[in-house]
């Protein structure tokens, strides 16, 4: 009750203050559903048994926040964000000990590109969402099976660098500067470096973050990188991204293509599968007036000796009931390989089971 209290308090003060502000605006998301989950015949994890439950953030997270920009003149703006996860479901936090733990960050925008500095998302987590038709939500989230934000994760847990991960992967990534330039004849970059803060090494704990997308008619491709040193300062963690979406709708066709690869590479790691392995990634998005179809195909070749490989088949829907407001609904099913513990999740919940099928609805403000 204190720290909502407290989270009131500050968003109150800010909105009093918007008479001295350009703009500063409240806003959120409203996310909440029914989910059904099998755990099936794959070990080790409850074995055969089914869940249902009410969930939030199943399409996107639940998240209420404060956003605004000063204007100085010219091209030249101030601008910052906070943003909180909530559970609808039970209407406490989504992190105990962080209040705005999905963004909280001050910057700098204007004709030299956009710099910010706090807690913020990485390049490699924007440019996966992009490649994933379920944007990281609904059972078809592809974060359970390929690793963003510089996190690899091991059977639904992230490990390395500075990520802070919450429900179904990263959302933010502490102590962290990042520079996005304008976009000049269809390319742009995106560069992020988080501070270890470890005293005696710059290495321990750091870690670093680059995409670099094209964007000409129809396409547009992406190639993102991000490295993360492990606090013991021992372990790397690299991960490489490369892909593309395609808008067919400029040929006739109301359709959207993507396509991803990923190869993620550890370094003195052992007894750990899915640090040195690659990632497919296919989707499709369908948009029909107010319906949406989406589908999406994911596999994971783990490249260790263990050979735990995964793939997971996702189908949803969308209907907008406004600009607003929408009804959700999708159903997946992974399939573990050779003893992998993989399990299908949302965008707040790392996973429950190898089948999930789940029901919504999600407001925005």
């Amino acid at each position: 009750m204190k720290k909502t209290f407290f989270a009131l308090t500050i968003l109150t003060t800010l909105m009093a203050s918007a008479s001295a502000q350009t703009s500063v605006a409240l806003y959120g998301t409203l996310d909440a559903g029914v989910t059904y989950a099998s755990t099936g015949n794959t070990p080790p994890v409850n074995v055969g048994q089914n869940k249902w439950s009410l969930d939030s953030g199943i399409d996107q997270p639940s998240v209420i926040g404060v956003k605004g920009m000063e204007d100085f003149g010219g091209s030249l703006k101030a601008i910052f964000q906070l943003e909180a996860g909530v559970q609808i479901n039970s209407g406490s936090s989504t992190n105990n000990s962080s209040l705005f733990n999905r963004a909280s960050w001050v910057g700098l925008t204007g004709d030299f590109g956009t710099v910010t500095a706090g807690r913020q998302f990485t390049p490699l987590y924007d440019a996966l969402k992009t490649l994933d038709p379920f944007e990281l939500g609904l059972a078809g989230t592809a974060t359970n099976l390929m690793s963003i934000g510089g996190a690899n994760f091991i059977n639904g847990v992230a490990i390395g660098g500075n990520n802070v991960s919450n429900g179904g992967g990263v959302v933010g990534q502490n102590n962290s500067m990042r520079y996005a330039s304008q976009t000049v004849s269809g390319w742009s970059m995106e560069f992020n470096y988080s501070f270890g803060e470890i005293a005696g090494s710059i290495q321990n704990g750091r870690q670093m973050g680059t995409t670099i997308n094209y964007t000409h008619g129809p396409l547009a491709a992406l190639l993102s990188y991000d490295v993360a040193n492990a606090i013991n300062n021992r372990n790397t963690f690299h991960t490489t991204l490369l892909g593309a979406v395609m808008d067919w709708s400029e040929l006739g066709l109301p359709l959207k293509s993507s396509l991803g690869y990923a190869m993620n590479r550890g370094s003195d790691v052992t007894a750990i599968a899915d640090v040195d392995s690659s990632d497919l990634l296919l989707g499709l998005r369908y948009p029909l007036g107010a319906h949406e179809l989406l589908a999406s195909y994911l596999h994971k070749n783990d490249h260790t000796s263990a050979n735990l490989d995964a793939q997971q088949f996702a189908l949803g829907y969308t209907y907008a009931l406004s600009k607003r407001t929408s009804f959700y609904t999708s159903i997946a099913a992974l399939k573990n390989k050779n003893g992998a513990d993989y399990r299908v999740g949302n965008a707040s919940n790392p996973g429950y089971g190898v089948n999930v099928f789940d029901l919504g609805l999600r407001h925005r403000f």
